[in-house]
């Protein structure tokens, strides 16, 4: 589960010295972005350097075009494939970069304009090939697991300085829909969903043999919850195991670590966000989510259509 500026922050924004004309495509606090200087790698699989005063200082979130790509102009509801790379403000130490990977692939839809706008407002004047910069401040930059900040935000160091260059944009492709009732039905009925049982107190994922990984997000209620329904934006606690449909293989659970996991589902893949929606307490989900709703090749992650098995056990 990845926030948008997880996804952001394992690579992330530059400012470019770089041959091309500048630009005023921006939004936020720009005024600290303008100490930061970058000389890209000799090609989009090599990682720029970056420098900039450090600490740096911002009170709230902004991002700039430093470079104009030459591409197409980035639209809303496209999926934008971007690599990165992420420092920390307060010293310039570097968080993790994404430029030796595949592209991270976000869409731009309102989920992206909710947790980011001076990001998502700033792409929107921007092409594909523009290099991107933007800061948060503590007291607004989101921890890992997606936590609602809270602190107020005056005279707060900035938490992380990211630079990004926008590599490629797209239609959200069908796969990115979430299926019907009816249809989840027909995939159910045709031994075409994933399936799980309890093997000492924990759930066992199988994926179906021989079977495509269905067009769009599966959300298949195995035990209807009686609690409060969550929404998009719910703080919930969640028991959870997820597994590539590719080859069944685990990479987390909340099971393993012995307590459920708390989150904001407006800070979690979209695939999350969408399935447990609506949703109420006590209920147990099968999700099978496709890659342009799951971690979409963030360095790190795991990588294509992701099947998880989750018991909400709390909506906050």
């Amino acid at each position: 589960m990845r926030k948008v500026m997880a996804l952001v922050a394992t690579a992330s924004l530059l400012l470019v010295t770089a041959c091309g004309s500048t630009t005023t495509a921006s939004s936020g606090e720009v005024a600290p972005l303008e100490s930061i200087k970058v000389t890209p790698g000799a090609d989009d699989s090599s990682d720029p350097t970056v420098t900039f005063d450090a600490p740096l200082v911002a009170t709230a979130t902004g991002a700039k075009v430093i470079v104009e790509g030459k591409g197409d102009e980035i639209k809303e509801n496209q999926n934008i494939k971007f690599k990165s790379i992420a420092y920390k403000a307060e010293d310039a130490s570097l968080l993790g970069s994404g430029f030796a990977g595949e592209p991270v692939t976000l869409p731009t839809n309102e989920e992206f304009k909710a947790q980011l706008p001076a990001l998502y407002e700033t792409l929107m004047q921007a092409k594909v090939g523009s290099w991107v910069a933007m800061v948060e401040p503590a007291a607004e930059a989101a921890p890992a697991e997606g936590a609602t900040p809270s602190a107020s935000p005056s005279a707060a160091k900035a938490e992380t300085v990211v630079v990004l260059k926008v590599v490629a944009s797209e239609p959200i492709p069908e796969a990115s829909k979430k299926l019907g009732a009816d249809e989840v039905k027909k995939l159910k009925d045709e031994g075409s969903l994933p399936t799980f049982e309890m093997k000492d107190s924990k759930p066992a994922i199988t994926i179906p043999k021989d079977k495509d990984v269905p067009a769009g997000l599966v959300v298949d209620i195995v035990k209807e919850g009686t609690g409060k329904a969550a929404t998009a934006t719910s703080d919930v606690s969640a028991h959870y195991t997820g597994v590539r449909w590719e080859d069944g293989k685990q990479f987390d659970s909340s099971f393993d670590r012995g307590e459920p996991s708390d989150f904001n589902l407006a800070g979690v893949i979209p695939g999350w966000t969408q399935g447990l929606d609506g949703l109420k307490a006590g209920t147990q989900v099968m999700l099978t989510i496709p890659t342009d709703l799951a971690y979409g090749g963030a360095a790190g992650a795991p990588a294509g259509p992701l099947v998880f098995f989750v018991e909400l056990k709390e909506v906050k």
